[in-house]
């Protein structure tokens, strides 16, 4: 049975509300992609010992380039697009997951 692996390839520290983040990533490893997924890590609220904060974030487009060239191999390039989908700004950490 196969193991599905994840690894964290990027972090974005603020992330308005609406707004679009394009992480690019040269060079990704050559494994089997099942995808790539965000994790909202909204900061901490300092208005008192209930307070709250939330953050909620999207991947809403993944492009892959392979540009291969005739004498000097093939290069890589994923563009990952994710979106703030909340009311207020947060932080988000990026994600891969794969079978090896």
């Amino acid at each position: 049975m196969a193991t599905i692996k994840k690894a964290k390839i990027g972090r974005v520290e603020n992330l308005a509300p609406g707004s679009t983040k394009d992480f690019q990533w040269n060079n990704p490893p050559q494994t089997t992609v099942l995808g790539y997924f965000a994790y909202a890590d909204p900061p901490p609220s300092g208005q008192g010992p209930h307070g709250s904060s939330q953050g909620s974030v999207e991947v809403v487009r993944v492009i892959h380039t392979l540009i291969e060239y005739n004498y000097s191999g093939s290069t890589e390039r994923v563009n990952i697009h994710v979106k703030n989908t909340g009311s207020s700004a947060t932080a988000f950490d990026l994600y891969q997951s794969w079978i090896p």
